[in-house]
């Protein structure tokens, strides 16, 4: 039963950052009738996205936290080859995402070596994060663990729907944010 509670709100949380995501842009953009139009469309397609995606309750092993640490992985390496050696962020995450993509040649038989491209793309699109936003590596830090906790709970929801990685790299990097904002408000 917990199961179930956790993977719905994983999936709601998805729901949310969509939606949050939507309305910055709409909020930018409030006079372009065009930009109006594609949210409205956008909206009309999620809600036909989440109608038609299942939720399973399904058991979280060992195996998810070594997809959140190949999510950290990802990101740190993202954000060293960016900010310490000044290559472009795109770049960067574009080589991460190339090495791990040989990842499942080298270990042929593991069904687990098969998902750990998209757990270290994932942190990727974390570490792209621009270096004005995260000034340091706590706040990698704290994005790509809240992004690998959300890439496990999304893991059987959102097959063939493109931007998955991407929306929970965004919701990952928005909650660290405000996270490390609140707590230097506090200090």
């Amino acid at each position: 039963m917990f199961k179930k509670h956790v993977k719905k709100l994983s999936f709601f949380s998805i729901i949310l950052c969509h939606l949050g995501f939507l309305a910055a842009i709409l909020f930018e953009n409030q006079n372009n009738i065009f930009v109006s139009i594609f949210i409205v469309m956008s909206l009309v397609l999620l809600v036909v996205t989440y109608k038609k995606t299942p939720l399973n309750s399904v058991d979280h092993s060992f195996e998810h936290v070594l997809t959140v640490a190949f999510v950290f992985f990802g990101a740190i390496i993202t954000y060293v080859l960016s900010s310490s050696f000044g290559l472009n962020r795109v770049l960067s995450a574009s080589l991460v995402g190339l090495i791990a993509s040989f990842i499942p040649n080298l270990f042929k038989r593991s069904t687990f070596a098969q998902g750990v491209p998209a757990a270290v793309y994932c942190g990727a699109f974390v570490g792209m994060t621009n270096i004005s936003v995260s000034t340091d590596y706590i706040i990698i830090s704290i994005a790509s663990a809240t992004t690998g906790v959300l890439l496990v709970g999304t893991k059987d929801t959102f097959h063939g729907v493109g931007g998955k990685l991407g929306t929970l790299a965004f919701a990952g990097v928005v909650f660290a944010f405000l996270i490390t904002s609140l707590i230097s408000q506090w200090v």
